[in-house]
């Protein structure tokens, strides 16, 4: 068996490294100048990293939508990253407003004419913080296959996604971003070897969800052929925002508490914000996200800062019901590929799991899905039905396992499977669960309280890109387990296969176990379970869907926006 794991791995990538070389190459934008480098399995790399694809949305045009890059004189430095959108983690401000680059790494010489499949990467962090640098999102695991990978910056928090709910600040401006990158690929992409139309579009959490986003909205058709969304969709609970116009109230309060004393207008309010320097917003947006404890009540609601239904407009991403789009078909023609961790909710720190466990059975009808749109009189109910599938003869103090079961169903898996369930109505979706927790997985040596054989949020990344930060180095794969490093062959197989044939099996081959991974069909949900061993399998979470879709027909009001 070991022999036959040595040869199954025989070429799978040894690290994100090398040496470097300066390229120039003409495009109609201008001449940038790039790098070259060679991995450790012999792939050249040629990179051009922080070309502006949009003029600068900074100070006073914050808020609005970014126009394309005009052209510039002279050589472009494309030899190193530009700098990432404003963020706040762990109380620290960092990031700057003009932000708006893009990052394209090649494995064949531009000059050469290639035309190769593309991926363009879209990074999460809850709309509120991430971005595309090469320490957290290295693409040399996928180099090997022959593709073009692409990432880029896209404004987040109170600049991507601020909001007053009308004409003046319709909001989804970071999505926005997202569309004019994947309009810079489909324009210019073919003069860095790439294939325009060939690209398929993924992404991880608040990424997946913004890839299943393009997946709907009228200003991407076109831009894709094919989409992966790793543990979300436009469905998530947590990736869609209602409340935008009182956000927009509070947001102007903390900063002037003249804006709670009288009906201001939203041009008001956006003549305010727009000439504040950029610290004092990024400040006040930090201070709401404080002052609700514990933070996963919120995520439940939906973020604060998030993708928003635009009111009928000229150049609205999107202005239905995510839900209703999905049952209607009224959804551009891709190929999806979706899939959930087996347990996504499982932390990293469990310091705070039984504060917000005393949050919840203080007060059962927290568990009510905000989106179901349930009747007031129904929720005890409701509430009661939910506590009684996790955990009918313990309190979840006394459960958690059950209770963050409850979590990862309700922010992740529950909304996963609908998605996929709805979409596959209109074009092949293909389904996963990624069941294998190993060391290459971001948080394997964390404690688990005996969940060691289930895999957090984020875990499946690890496995698609390589990382090189301090906490996490995945450059040189062969210092982990012979199993992750198959694991690893696996999903890079898997996922450029998709992107290459709109298939991720289009043939056996021994490193995927020669099997045919099926797409959905009506009343065949099969779906493929990636572990230390791949299965094909039907109707996953079979019981806890089946609970669900059972709560949203009887006590859900439509139309449902998420599920």
């Amino acid at each position: 068996m070991l022999l036959l794991y040595m040869l199954l791995i025989s070429t799978v990538l040894l690290e994100c490294s090398s040496n470097s070389n300066e390229i120039l190459l003409d495009f109609p934008l201008g001449t940038v100048k790039g790098k070259t480098r060679t991995t450790v399995n012999g792939v050249t790399v040629h990179s051009f990293q922080g070309i502006p694809f949009a003029e600068p949305v900074v100070n006073e045009s914050r808020f609005e939508v970014a126009k394309p890059k005009k052209p510039w004189t002279g050589v472009l430095d494309a030899t190193t990253e530009g700098s990432y959108c404003r963020q706040i983690t762990y109380a620290d401000v960092s990031g700057d407003e003009d932000c708006l680059f893009v990052n394209i790494f090649s494995p064949q010489d531009p000059k050469l004419n290639a035309s190769l499949p593309v991926m363009v990467f879209i990074y999460g962090g809850g709309f509120i913080e991430g971005a595309s640098i090469e320490v957290n999102y290295g693409p040399d695991y996928l180099l090997d296959y022959e593709v073009v990978v692409v990432t880029f910056n896209y404004r987040i928090g109170p600049f991507g996604f601020f909001s007053t709910g009308d004409d003046i600040v319709p909001g989804n401006m970071g999505l926005k971003d997202q569309v004019l990158a994947l309009q810079f690929v489909n324009k210019y992409i073919q003069y860095f070897g790439g294939d325009p139309t060939k690209v398929t579009i993924f992404g991880q959490s608040a990424g997946a969800a913004s890839v299943h986003y393009h997946v709907l909205s009228p200003l991407s058709k076109g831009l894709f052929r094919a989409a992966i969304c790793e543990s979300a969709s436009a469905l998530s609970v947590w990736a869609n925002q209602k409340n935008q116009t009182e956000l927009s109230y509070l947001l102007a309060s903390i900063l002037n508490p003249a804006f709670a004393t009288y009906n201001a207008t939203s041009s008001e309010i956006y003549e305010y914000l727009r000439k504040l320097p950029a610290y004092d917003i990024d400040r006040a947006a930090h201070q709401i996200h404080l002052m609700e404890k514990p933070s996963d009540i919120q995520i439940l609601k939906g973020v604060y800062w998030g993708p928003v239904i635009e009111h009928e407009h000229e150049g609205a991403f999107i202005k239905k019901p995510m839900y209703e789009m999905l049952k209607d078909g009224d959804i551009n023609d891709v190929k999806l590929l979706i899939g959930v961790n087996s347990e996504e909710m499982l932390p990293a720190d469990f310091s705070n799991l039984g504060q917000t466990i005393a949050v919840f059975e203080d007060d059962l009808e927290l568990l009510v899905p905000n989106k179901l749109n349930a009747k007031d009189s129904d929720k005890a109910v409701i509430a009661q039905k939910i506590k009684d599938f996790y955990s009918p003869y313990f309190n979840f103090s006394v459960n958690q396992r059950q209770f963050i079961k409850y979590q990862s169903d309700q922010s992740f898996a529950r909304s996963i499977l609908k998605a996929a369930e709805l979409e596959s109505r209109w074009h092949d979706v293909y389904v996963y669960e990624f069941e294998y927790h190993g060391p290459l997985g971001k948080f394997a040596d964390t404690p688990t309280i005996g969940f060691s054989d289930d895999v957090r949020h984020t875990e499946e990344i690890s496995y698609l890109l390589c990382h090189s930060y301090t906490s996490l180095n995945t450059t040189d794969i062969t210092k982990y387990p012979i199993t992750d490093q198959i694991v690893q062959k696996r999903m890079t197989t898997l996922f450029t296969n998709f992107a290459k044939y709109l298939d991720p099996t289009p043939e056996k081959i021994n490193i995927l176990q020669n099997i045919t991974w099926p797409s959905v069909k009506p009343n065949n949900f099969q779906y493929l379970a990636i572990g230390s061993w791949m299965e094909v399998r039907r109707n996953p979470m079979e019981n806890m869907y089946r609970f669900w879709n059972e709560i949203f027909s009887t006590y859900g009001q439509k139309p449902f926006i998420s599920y």
